[in-house]
């Protein structure tokens, strides 16, 4: 029973930063105030000619595409009164691929919830209070965790990110439609490399807190009830004799 508990709680662990990275993923994929910052940052209306107005508008596509359960995206503006196709034919396909990878890490998010919840209520109901001192190991080891990950992979984003860009491709896709031309291709222009790498930065750094922010509130609780204690104890009316 102890070594069912013990990987118990060590998945438990693994599904913190898996929650919280994921969460963040998810987050930025819907996010437009992410997409226009990196549409203003990286000057894309100068590079594809679209106005910001249009750009807004491609965003909201995408975003509603990832979160639909359409097969093909199928992004359209309006020029001169006709609706035309953004995207060619290899970006659509490839934007397949991708909404299949951005599901399976929502279904990644949503599993690694769902276990941690069910750990946490089991876990209450079976040993009751004695069990909050393991919540707070695993509030602790899984937010240190989550630093050692983002910050390992952080140092190596900085220093590497073209390699790690192309390897995660190569890892994840079993085709080469992700490998587009960007004299041809809106989607590349639209998402340049340092979008990538920004969005990469934000989305880590924002686990990082969210993890900081854990453990610090499991710190101070435990330095909250330490000081209620040494109050009482110094109130107490001394027994009388």
């Amino acid at each position: 029973m102890r070594l069912l508990g013990l990987v118990l709680f060590l998945l438990a662990v693994a599904c913190v930063p898996l929650v919280l990275i994921a969460s963040n993923v998810r987050w930025a994929f819907n996010s437009l105030a992410l997409y226009q910052d990196g549409f203003a940052r990286y000057r894309v209306a100068e590079s594809t000619g679209l106005s910001d107005g249009e750009l807004r508008e491609v965003a909201r596509q995408i975003r509603d595409y990832f979160n639909s359960r359409e097969e093909w995206l199928d992004v359209r503006v309006t020029r001169a009164g006709f609706s035309l196709h953004l995207y060619n034919d290899r970006e659509v396909r490839h934007m397949r691929d991708v909404k299949g990878l951005v599901r399976a890490l929502y279904r990644v998010q949503e599993g690694a919830l769902l276990y941690l919840a069910v750990f946490v209520v089991a876990g209450l109901f079976a040993r009751g209070r004695p069990f909050a001192q393991r919540l707070r190991r695993l509030a602790l080891a899984g937010s240190t965790l989550t630093a050692g990950l983002v910050v390992g992979v952080g140092l190596v984003t900085v220093v590497a990110f073209g390699p790690l860009f192309r390897l995660f491709h190569e890892v994840s896709f079993r085709n080469d439609l992700w490998q587009l031309d960007p004299a041809t291709s809106y989607l590349v222009r639209m998402f340049p490399f340092g979008f990538w790498l920004q969005a990469t930065l934000v989305i880590g750094g924002a686990a990082l807190v969210e993890a900081g922010a854990m453990a610090g509130a499991v710190w101070g609780a435990q330095w909250w009830r330490q000081w209620r204690r040494r109050v009482v104890r110094h109130k107490a009316p001394e027994r009388a004799p």
